[in-house]
């Protein structure tokens, strides 16, 4: 399995163990690969999250207007802030690929690098019922 660095790979391992379902649902598995890029998972507590790695911004998406100002009084369980465009479309990715939220993944297309691009790539064969991908670092 691709994983952008060796960060990714251990952010992965620890959500897998939070959430022991990423080995039955291929959807689960792939949202939480993509919780695991380090620039989407400094964005959030993991010990915090109780259904998966985007509680947080579920958090975020049912009232973005105030969110900020609940975040700083503590009452989130992470951070949009250090989202990019880049990162911000890939956690979309994320959202689709669990829950069929949608997405535009010409957006994603548009915006990613290199990188991001293969970690879109293998998040999407991660989703599949019959990976194919065979990508490496």
């Amino acid at each position: 399995m691709y994983f952008a660095n060796e960060q990714h790979k251990i952010n992965f391992q620890r959500i897998a163990a939070k959430f022991p379902d990423v080995k039955k649902a291929r959807d689960y598995y792939a949202a939480c690969y993509i919780g695991a890029y380090p620039e989407i998972y400094k964005c959030f507590v993991l010990e915090k999250q109780v259904h998966g790695p985007f509680d947080w911004y579920f958090d975020y998406l049912s009232d973005p207007g105030d969110f900020a100002e609940r975040r700083d009084r503590g009452e989130t369980t992470g951070d949009t802030a250090p989202l990019t465009g880049q990162t911000r479309s890939l956690l979309e990715l994320g959202l689709n690929l669990w829950n069929g939220r949608d997405f535009d993944l010409s957006v994603g297309l548009r915006s990613w690098d290199q990188a991001l691009y293969l970690v879109a790539l293998q998040a999407i064969d991660l989703r599949r019922s019959s990976p194919i991908l065979s990508l490496t670092q």
